[in-house]
């Protein structure tokens, strides 16, 4: 490996926290809201870096960054969450060069889900890197590295069972709902929040019960609105939340808030039982519904323990899904070498069709038209297969010598006396 692509690779890095080491309560101090990471890549575009993606989810918070500015990204990121530099150490990581490689893709593959093979995460991770290129924070670097990791996620999705089985938080919801509700042709539903987990599981449970007794409620009204005409049920705006989580026996909070969504007082005055699912990181259900006694408060975390077999089944594709990520990730070393190749095969050819030029105009005024035409077919043959001679030494140099330019010039050194 040349000392060009270490050197990008000591630049790259991921920092982040997520559910593998972190409990909901903890990690919900490092989630970042849309605003939030928009403000955070500003600031950083400020400070004069140029490649950073800033992802959060309900089960991580992440940056991923090409640049030698670790600890200030570091200190941004602490800036703009509400979690310490204490809290961080203690459960957040920080990966470089090819191990942060290798985690993007098991994080865009669905392989690094708590719910394994769960594709709503390559749409998030395309979003955050989507944010980063309207505001120009995609460098070459990373955007090749991404494309590769989307391509590869692609090809897993596409090539193995890995996704195969309703494994996904809003289905694992709707399971629980589906194992734990007696009553799920009659009761009444309210679904609080239309994002994309409100969405997937709003469609889930329509689509495993007859009963469309679900009220949409979301903080932007026109959303609730759009979704109910979709699926022909009812919405409310979110001055009724108190009214309708009153009358529903089954509660589904997907709002994505910051802070609490759901609060006791939405609940005054209720003594029926509830099942309440809390499909938000950070928790969107104040913790003080959990103490009331009517009321059955399952959290993200809980919900991962109720996935169907579906999960063992995904298991078992994991060594084909990381076989393709592994070809691929060597296809991106591959381009990086051509990348830092490039200017270098093009001074190649340019010399080579220099001195083929040069021997040319000494002898034409020695040669018929005919004569010339031939001798310029063979030259150029030569000069092809020297091409590529030197190319593949080139690229055998690149991989161990530091600056495979300075073999071109001793190769043409001679030549040009």
């Amino acid at each position: 490996m040349s000392s060009q692509i270490r050197e990008n690779l000591q630049k790259l890095f991921v920092l982040g926290i997520s559910y593998r080491k972190t409990a909901l309560d903890v990690r919900g101090k490092f989630s970042l809201t849309a605003g939030q990471q928009e403000d955070l890549l500003r600031e950083a575009k400020e400070n004069q870096i140029d490649g950073m993606v800033v992802l959060s989810t309900c089960n991580r918070t992440e940056i991923y960054a090409h640049s030698g500015e670790s600890e200030l990204i570091t200190n941004l990121f602490l800036k703009y969450c509400q979690g310490n530099h204490k809290d961080f150490e203690s459960n957040g990581y920080t990966l470089f060069g090819n191990d942060c490689i290798q985690h993007l893709y098991k994080v865009t593959s669905g392989l690094d889900s708590q719910i394994i093979g769960d594709f709503q995460i390559v749409g998030q991770v395309k979003n955050a890197y989507h944010l980063s290129e309207e505001l120009e924070m995609a460098n070459p670097f990373l955007n090749r590295l991404f494309s590769f990791a989307f391509q590869a996620s692609k090809k897993i999705k596409n090539n193995t069972e890995i996704s195969k089985g309703a494994a996904s938080v809003s289905h694992a919801a709707v399971q629980y709902i589906k194992d734990k509700v007696s009553t799920l042709e009659s009761c009444k539903f309210l679904l609080y929040g239309t994002g994309d987990i409100g969405k997937d599981t709003c469609g889930n449970l329509l689509k495993h019960m007859k009963n469309r007794s679900i009220t949409l409620i979301n903080r932007t009204e026109e959303k609730a609105e759009a979704l109910a005409k979709k699926f022909e049920i009812n919405y409310q705006p979110v001055a009724k939340l108190k009214n309708e989580a009153i009358e529903a026996e089954v509660i589904i909070v997907a709002t994505g808030a910051p802070q609490p969504t759901l609060l006791p007082e939405h609940l005054e005055g209720s003594e029926s039982c509830k099942l309440i699912l809390d499909l938000s990181v950070p928790r969107n259900v104040h913790s003080d519904i959990d103490k009331l006694d009517h009321v059955l408060v399952i959290t993200v975390d809980e919900l991962s323990k109720h996935i169907s077999n579906a999960i063992q089944q995904r298991r078992e594709c994991i060594p084909m899904a990381e076989g393709i990520i592994y070809e691929s990730i060597a296809e991106f070393y591959s381009w990086l070498e051509v990348k830092y190749l490039s200017p270098v095969i093009i001074a190649l050819k340019e010399n080579l069709q220099k001195v083929q030029r040069k021997e040319l105009d000494y002898h034409k005024n020695k040669l018929s038209e005919d004569e010339l035409k031939k001798v310029e077919h063979i030259t150029s043959n030569i000069v092809n297969k020297i091409a590529r001679a030197c190319i593949s030494h080139l690229k055998d140099h690149h991989k161990t010598q530091s600056s495979p330019m300075e073999t071109l010039n001793m190769i043409f050194k001679d030549m040009d006396s």
